[in-house]
């Protein structure tokens, strides 16, 4: 059936200047969105917000469950129907149950392919001005948008997601003492450079590790995953203090070219043979562990030598403690204690303050309190672990 397309001015709502006015806000709104459930609930309030006299309802289909959006996505071209006649000898199934008088069906065009339809009905039957269409175009282009880029950004996080979650092993069972760990991404889909790591031996020795590389993007996870690697063939197969593996990992990491700078710990824990245990570490630039006695005791392990990458053969040590039965160490990285209007001295106090006044009896819980200054959210990633006595 032909269209009927009038062309005389409007006025009020659906002036020039109130599309305009709505089409701002509509672009505004899209560029918070960062999902596609986010972009579809955009799009759905404000369209109808914005027009006073605009459609009844406003869908943004991305599965299509009725003729009309079918249509539309199979043929890539828009739609509109002014009265129920028209809808009805354009879709006959619709008759029995058909609840608008008039509706606007778009396609939402992607790069390739359409990814969706968006519908808007009318209670009323109507006409369709020129300028009208224009302004319904340009919305479908806007969320189509929006649409693309929120599912290149999910698929991004969830690879970034599913990256550092192969970086983080799981951790192991140890007679007599508890391990955890936590993993905090930073917001925005970045990927990070930040790493955990335990692994025992048949020797009864617990190792634990845990480092950050520089860089917030793929090239730095790939090097965390290779500095990881080589450290944990080292923690498996060396009986060794603690500096003397990072001395190692150093050494492989100038030799295997450009070098990796990053921060990280090594700490070994074992029973002596009175049945007391020891805690050994060494420090590559990192925040230092954190030791939390029975009674909730807190106090910083310091002893640091130079970050790993920056100078080849750098002298490094191995510092020791004993660890009462019921004590707790934790390793953490660097986001846990530093963003942009907070510096890490008083980030790490503002820590250890959480620790002491936690309650958790249990080290998951424990993990929570530590990250709960954080809100949910981190500038950079957080990595968390910790392991109890006993």
């Amino acid at each position: 059936m032909p269209e009927a397309v009038l062309i005389p001015p409007r006025s009020g709502a659906d002036s020039i200047v109130d599309r305009s006015d709505a089409l701002l806000r509509l672009s505004e709104a899209l560029s918070a969105t960062t999902t596609p459930a986010d972009v579809i609930a955009t799009v759905e309030a404000l369209l109808v917000d914005c027009l006073g006299t605009g459609p009844s309802s406003v869908r943004v289909a991305l599965e299509q469950h009725d003729p009309l959006t079918s249509r539309t996505v199979e043929d890539c071209r828009a739609l509109y129907f002014g009265d129920p006649t028209e809808i009805i000898a354009a879709f006959p199934a619709l008759a029995a149950d058909l609840d608008f008088a008039a509706a606007a069906c778009l396609p939402l065009r992607g790069t390739g392919r359409t990814l969706g339809a968006l519908l808007l009905t009318w209670s009323h039957a109507r006409m369709f001005y020129i300028g009208e269409r224009a302004f319904f175009s340009t919305v479908a282009a806007y969320t189509a948008q929006a649409l693309a880029r929120s599912v290149h950004l999910q698929s991004r996080i969830t690879a970034v997601e599913t990256l550092q979650g192969a970086m983080l092993s799981p951790l192991p069972a140890v007679d007599g003492y508890r391990l955890a760990g936590h993993y905090l991404p930073a917001e925005g889909g970045k990927v990070g450079g930040d790493w955990y790591d335990a692994v025992s031996t048949s020797a009864g020795r617990l190792t634990l590790a845990i480092g950050d590389v520089a860089g917030h993007d793929m090239a730095a996870a790939a090097r965390m995953g290779s500095l990881r690697s080589m450290l944990r063939a080292y923690l498996v197969d060396r009986r060794e203090p603690p500096a003397s593996l990072l001395r190692r990992l150093d050494t492989a990491n100038h030799a295997l070219g450009d070098p990796t700078v990053a921060t990280a710990i090594v700490a070994a824990i074992h029973r002596t043979p009175d049945g007391t245990h020891r805690l050994h570490w060494s420090n590559a630039g990192h925040p230092p562990p954190v030791l939390i006695e029975p009674g909730r005791s807190v106090r910083a392990l310091l002893g640091n030598d130079i970050l790993l990458g920056a100078y080849p053969g750098t002298p490094r040590r191995t510092y020791t403690c004993a660890l009462p039965t019921g004590s707790i160490v934790l390793l953490h990285t660097d986001g846990l204690v530093e963003d942009r209007g907070r510096h890490i001295d008083a980030g790490l106090a503002r820590l250890y303050r959480r620790l002491r006044r936690s309650g958790a009896t249990r080290l998951d819980d424990l993990l929570i309190d530590a990250v709960g200054g954080l809100g949910g959210k981190a500038d950079d990633d957080v990595a968390l672990l910790a392991v109890k006595v006993g």
